[in-house]
């Protein structure tokens, strides 16, 4: 049996808190570079968050399979959480005086400051695309709520329309007005299809994952 903690009548084990972890840090790391603009072939402009965002939806799957609905928001309020304590103590570093030695303040300010809008955006994405990805998966779950069948269409679909709703919001909320239209659509349907494509592709993995995860919790 796999050992679990009990705290305020509740048992959580290790592997569910790792995995909680992982989903936390990789929702801040795509926040701190979700402000690099990335060209890629054929003239697609992506955000930096590109290449770790998707893991978080892939493991809000992970958690709505195994662990249940309830836990993949809870997980979800923490990320939105940390994610503002980040923020905060990015602004309190900008804000505090620097000795004239360190030259390099512009650039800190740079990377790390936040503009209220970019800020606003991105939280505001992020909680509506994880529960528009949580309700869609929790819907399609209710279906098989006993086993694992059909998991790869609802993780594929439930992500899906949770991207729609991200990127729907957290584009035109960071970018309208600093970028031609044209230009602000193809990186909305370029986000879309590219995350989407991304969990298609470890679809595999994420399956592998889950019921690895599931064996794990049920001490098999």
């Amino acid at each position: 049996m796999n050992k679990k903690v009990t705290l305020r009548n509740e048992r959580y084990s290790f592997l569910q808190v790792l995995l909680t972890v992982i989903s936390v840090a990789c929702l801040l790391i795509s926040n701190v570079i979700t402000s690099k603009q990335m060209q890629f072939p054929f003239g697609l402009t992506m955000t930096g968050a590109i290449y770790i965002f998707p893991v978080t939806y892939i493991l809000s799957d992970v958690f709505s399979e195994v662990y249940g609905y309830r836990w993949s928001r809870i997980t979800c309020y923490m990320g939105f959480a940390m994610n503002v304590v980040m923020v905060l103590a990015f602004e309190l570093a900008i804000a505090s005086p620097a000795p004239s030695y360190w030259g390099n303040q512009e650039a800190f300010e740079t990377v790390l400051g936040s503009a209220p809008r970019v800020l606003v955006a991105s939280l505001s994405a992020f909680v509506i695309g994880d529960l528009v990805n949580d309700r869609v998966f929790r819907r399609l779950k209710s279906k098989h709520p006993d086993d694992h069948k059909k998991f790869g269409i609802r993780a594929i679909a439930s992500s899906f329309f949770g991207e729609v709703a991200d990127s729907l919001v957290f584009i035109p909320i960071a970018f309208l007005g600093q970028m031609p239209i044209e230009s602000l659509v193809q990186m909305l349907v370029a986000q879309v299809v590219l995350k989407t494509a991304y969990e298609v592709i470890i679809l595999p993995i994420t399956t592998i994952v889950v019921n690895k995860v599931d064996k794990y919790e049920r001490g098999a």
